[in-house]
């Protein structure tokens, strides 16, 4: 697979903007739901905002980039916080994730809306951005649904094993480079999975 496959210009800025939008709301859902349960974790790390860069992974966004596929830096929590403890955690994680996978269909409506409205120009990067969003959304979900150490999913080894919660810290890195050098070799290719999500998502 070559990495300079489709990546024009326009697609370049389209996916990094994509990839801005999705890791804000993303993390930014992470970390209010685990303050709202009582978690101080995220406040203190400066993830309680709605700014892409308090959550922003350079690796993520350069697989983002590259793949469409990518995470945001990993969130922390400590589920002896949260009021629910260890469900709490759980159920933080896969909210998170719905959420994010909620922004597809909700797009799909303003599509038309845009493309009414706005001037062509404009209208079309709005739109090309939109596409990447959605795009991007579901491969970022695929990926961060897997329970690996440095995901989303990863908050459920948290949460099941919170007694090893400095081990899995410590494979958040390597991990993420493993995942990285997989997508890189063409070996875990997300992208493949998008003619079968995204028409299951544009119709609800």
């Amino acid at each position: 697979m070559s990495l300079l496959h489709d990546l024009t210009m326009g697609a370049i800025v389209s996916r990094i903007a994509g990839m801005l939008i999705f890791v804000a709301l993303h993390g930014g859902m992470l970390a209010l739901m685990a303050r709202l349960l009582g978690s101080a974790m995220p406040e203190k790390e400066g993830r309680l905002t709605a700014s892409p860069l308090a959550h922003l992974s350079l690796w993520g966004l350069a697989m983002a980039v590259l793949f469409r596929a990518g995470w945001a830096r990993p969130a922390h929590i400590d589920p002896a916080q949260l009021r629910g403890g260890r469900p709490a955690l759980v159920a933080i994680a896969v909210a998170a994730l719905l959420i994010s996978l909620a922004l597809v269909p909700l797009l799909d409506l303003a599509r038309p809306w845009i493309a009414a409205s706005m001037p062509r120009t404009a209208g079309y990067a709005v739109l090309t951005v939109i596409v990447a969003v959605q795009d991007i959304s579901l491969l970022s979900v695929a990926i961060n649904a897997l329970p690996l150490p440095g995901l989303t999913g990863g908050l459920v080894l948290v949460a099941l094993f919170p007694d090893r919660a400095r081990l899995w810290r410590r494979l958040e890195i390597p991990v993420l480079a493993a995942i990285v050098i997989l997508m890189v070799a063409g070996v875990l290719v997300p992208d493949r999975l998008l003619p079968i999500l995204r028409p299951i998502f544009s119709s609800l």
